[in-house]
Parts: C-alpha cells; sequence; structure tokens
C-alpha cells in the first residue's frame, strides 16, 4: 500500500504523527510563499529539508546521549585493558565468563553498557522508515494536493482515449485507463521503478477496467515529467475547462517538484548523464564523510582484540553504506536522495559540534559526574527492589551462563527436593501390580521382557516366595 496511510500497531502512529507535522510545515511554507515572495504554489524540496531539519532536531538528544556514551567508553578502555589483560590469551569458557563480568563491572561504575551505541539505533529504526513513507506518500498525508490528484483521476476517469497513441504503448483499442496509465509508468521513456512498484500494486487491485482512486493516485504520484507529457497526451477530456484545470494542477505538481537546477523531485536520476545524478553522487558523498568522522571520534589507541575486530567491520561499513546508498539514490525519486543529503550533513555538523564540546571538556570530571549518577542510580534501583536483576545484569548473566551463584543453586536444589518429598506419597502394592498388568509393551522388547521377570516375581511373592 502507497498512499493509504500506514495503520500497523507501531508505524501506524509515527506515520500519522510525521504526516501531520509535515502538514503543518507545507502550511508554513505555503503561508510564507504567498505573503512574503507572492508565489502561489509550494516548493516541496524546501518542505523535505525543513521536515529533515525538524525531525534531527527532536533526535538531537538520543544523538548526544549516544556520543557521549561513546566518548567515556573511549577514555576508560585503559581501566578496562588492565582489568582484563590476564584473560586476553584464554579462549575458555571460564575465562570469558570472567572477563565479560569485569567489563560488566567498570561499565556499570561509570554508568555506561556496551548496548548504548545500537541501542539509539534500533529506536531510530521505526522513525525513520515512518520518514521514509512520509516523504514518499505526500498526497497521503496533505490534503491539499490530494484533493487536486482526486480532481484529476475523476477527469480521467471521465475522459476518452486517444486510439491512435495507444499503438506506440503496445495497447490494443480496447484498453482502459488503468491499461494505458500502466503502461506509460513502466514504458522506457521516463521509466521511475517506485512508480512501475505503484502500477504494479494498482493493476492488482483493479477490476473491470477500474482501479482504486488511491491507488490510481499512487501512480501518478510517482511518475516523471515525461510519463505527465504522455498522459495529457492520451487522454481527451470531456470539456476544455477540465482540461485547463488538469493542465493547471499538473503544472502546480511541476513547480512544487522543482529543485535546483531545474530538477524535478519526483524523478528518479537513473543510471543517465542528466543533472539530477547530483543528489546521489552528493549523498553517497556526505554519507562517506559522515562515517569518517564518527569512526575517527569513536577510534581509540587502547583496543582489545575483539575491539579491533569490530573496528575492522566498521571500515567495510563506512565504505558500503556510501555505495548503497547512491545505488538507492539512483533508482528513487530525488526527493529521497535530499533527505538522505540532508541528513547525513546534519549527522556531520553535529558530530563536528559534539568532538568540539568534549574537545574542551575536563573528561575527570565528565567520568566523576557518571559515576556519581551511576551509583545513585543503583542504590535506589536495589532500594525498591534489593533482590531484582537489571535488565543489563540478566542479558549479561544469560551470556555468561553464570545464573545464580553456587549456594543459591544448592538453595533452590533444597527447596525444590523438600517440596517434591512433601507432595510425593508412596503407592499402595495393589497400585503396582495395576499399573504392571495394565501397561502393554513392544514384543521382544527390553521392556516386555523386565515386565515378565517383575510378573513372575510377583506372583512367587503372592505364594510366600514358593514356587
Amino acid at each position: 500500500m502507497f498512499l493509504t496511510v500506514e495503520d500497523g500497531l507501531i508505524l501506524g502512529p509515527i506515520c500519522w504523527l510525521f504526516g501531520n507535522i509535515f502538514e503543518l510545515i507545507f502550511k508554513f511554507v505555503e503561508f510564507i510563499s504567498e505573503n512574503l515572495f507572492q508565489v502561489g504554489y509550494v516548493n516541496l524540496s524546501v518542505c523535505v529539508i525543513l521536515f529533515t531539519l525538524f525531525i534531527r532536531g527532536c533526535l538531537f538528544p538520543i544523538n548526544f546521549k549516544q556520543q557521549k556514551s561513546s566518548k567515556i567508553m573511549n577514555y576508560i578502555q585503559p581501566e578496562i585493558n588492565k582489568a582484563t589483560k590476564k584473560y586476553n590469551n584464554k579462549t575458555d569458557q571460564e575465562s570469558l565468563m570472567k572477563k565479560n563480568q569485569e567489563v560488566q563491572k567498570i561499565q556499570q561504575k561509570y554508568g555506561v553498557s556496551m548496548t548504548a551505541g545500537c541501542l539509539p539505533a534500533i529506536i531510530q529504526l521505526p522513525v525513520f522508515y515512518g520518514l521514509y513513507r512520509v516523504i514518499q506518500n505526500i498526497p497521503a498525508y496533505v490534503g491539499d494536493m490530494k484533493e487536486k490528484y482526486v480532481y484529476i483521476v475523476e477527469s480521467i476517469k471521465g475522459a476518452s482515449i486517444d486510439t491512435t497513441k495507444l499503438e506506440a504503448l503496445g495497447l490494443d483499442q480496447n484498453a482502459q485507463y488503468v491499461d494505458v496509465i500502466n503502461a506509460i509508468a513502466t514504458d522506457s521513456d521516463g521509466k521511475v521503478s517506485t512508480a512501475v512498484a505503484a502500477a504494479r500494486t494498482m493493476m492488482e487491485s483493479s477490476k473491470d477496467g477500474n482501479a482504486p482512486t488511491d491507488r490510481v493516485i499512487d501512480v501518478l504520484d510517482k511518475i516523471s515529467s515525461t510519463d505527465w507529457n504522455q498522459v495529457l497526451d492520451v487522454f481527451r477530456f470531456k470539456s476544455e475547462a477540465i482540461a485547463a484545470t488538469v493542465s493547471q494542477h499538473v503544472n502546480d505538481f511541476q513547480q512544487m517538484n522543482q529543485f535546483l537546477f531545474g530538477i524535478n523531485i519526483s524523478d528518479a536520476p537513473g543510471f543517465r548523464l542528466t543533472i539530477a545524478l547530483i543528489v546521489p553522487i552528493f549523498s553517497a558523498l556526505s554519507q562517506l564523510l559522515s562515517s569518517l568522522i564518527s569512526m575517527k571520534s569513536s577510534s581509540s589507541s587502547n583496543q582489545d582484540p575483539a575491539q579491533a575486530q569490530a573496528q575492522s567491520m566498521m571500515k567495510m561499513m563506512t565504505y558500503g553504506m556510501p555505495i548503497m546508498s547512491f545505488v538507492i539514490c539512483v533508482s528513487l525519486p530525488v526527493a529521497m536522495g535530499i533527505y538522505w543529503t540532508i541528513g547525513a550533513l546534519i549527522s556531520i555538523i553535529t558530530q563536528l559540534i559534539i568532538n568540539a564540546y568534549y574537545k574542551k571538556c575536563d573528561m575527570e570530571k565528565v567520568l566523576e559526574k557518571s559515576k556519581e549518577k551511576a551509583a545513585k542510580k543503583e542504590a535506589k534501583r536495589k532500594a525498591k527492589h534489593p533482590n531484582k536483576k537489571s535488565f543489563y545484569e540478566k542479558m549479561m548473566d544469560a551470556q555468561n551462563g553464570n545464573v545464580s551463584t553456587e549456594e543459591n543453586q544448592s538453595a533452590n536444589i533444597n527447596k525444590m527436593a523438600g517440596s517434591r518429598l512433601k507432595s510425593y506419597t508412596n503407592p499402595t502394592v495393589d497400585e503396582v501390580k495395576h499399573t504392571v498388568n495394565t501397561t502393554h509393551y513392544k514384543a521382544g522388547s527390553i521392556g516386555s521382557k523386565a515386565n515378565i521377570m517383575l510378573q513372575y516375581q510377583n506372583k512367587s511373592n503372592d505364594k510366600g516366595g514358593k514356587n
């Protein structure tokens, strides 16, 4: 589903929230454009940039906390290395468990953990997906745009088709409007991958040459300017007034989608030499620069072998992510490339600000504050739940295999044994005989032979031990 608003349990509310934020930004830009610049349309690229700035600003506290934890981890690494040095060349399970326990103690002392770096990223995953859905489906959240698209679709449904244009599209004379739109969206001229996917969904939902309006809007919102020219060329609207209004709406969309150098943000650059290719290139370069700065700020000269291996994997991702970003931005509309580029530039600026901040900070004071805060938090937790372990402690215990101490294990065993003995009742002789006589064993099996011997012994006991 594209135009239909996301209705998932988690992503639904996120997309609803971001959609409303984007519409507010749209109305704000519309107000500024009309009153300050006397422009009768809203530039969507400006909305995308402001939207990205707003969301990244909201996520700044999480990123700052993540960077703070990373800085502290780098600073206390010599202390961790000193405590775990005796376990470095040992690979047995007990040594690995003890090494992890030493690391855990030091991290708890300063209020940091190994999950501090990945947890914010996990939290941001649904956020980024929500942003993607909103940017990819702007008419679903901006009422003014959807109204214009609905008018165009209704006008297309009531229009006739110029049959002389059908042969060039590979269609016969009986083609319906959905067939025409599908053919235009999927032909080689101005082809956009997202429009092709939307056209496939539209055709799957179509029946008797008709499709839901939202499905048709999905396609029209993602086709290129070349495809729009084909649409206006094939359909013959009922009146000149309708044709003029449709052309005006299409022209509004074209102006709304204009970016620098005349780039249309609804078009996909594709693997061809056009000015639009500059957006995927800038996206890849900004991603690379952001990754390099992040890797440099998180690197440490006091790394153990495990960290050195993780650092080498990070280097592979540093150069792999920009390549992936370039390929994706080439295939998707320019709007997504703008979002990724602005997001990477914000990450670079944020990283530089945080690095400058901690460069001037007295790290000894920062560590002392972190220790005090961690101690207060731990004391508060133990006072409230004396015997309850934190999530991180449970996770480490599960990883290390030390579920409980030997004393606790012995106490648990004795407790279980005592409860079983209290509830246990000896079966009577008749109950044993009944069980033996009613149990069936496979012929020739060990169980059947043992049963024969048991029955023989019972008969001997019944006769006073005489055969």
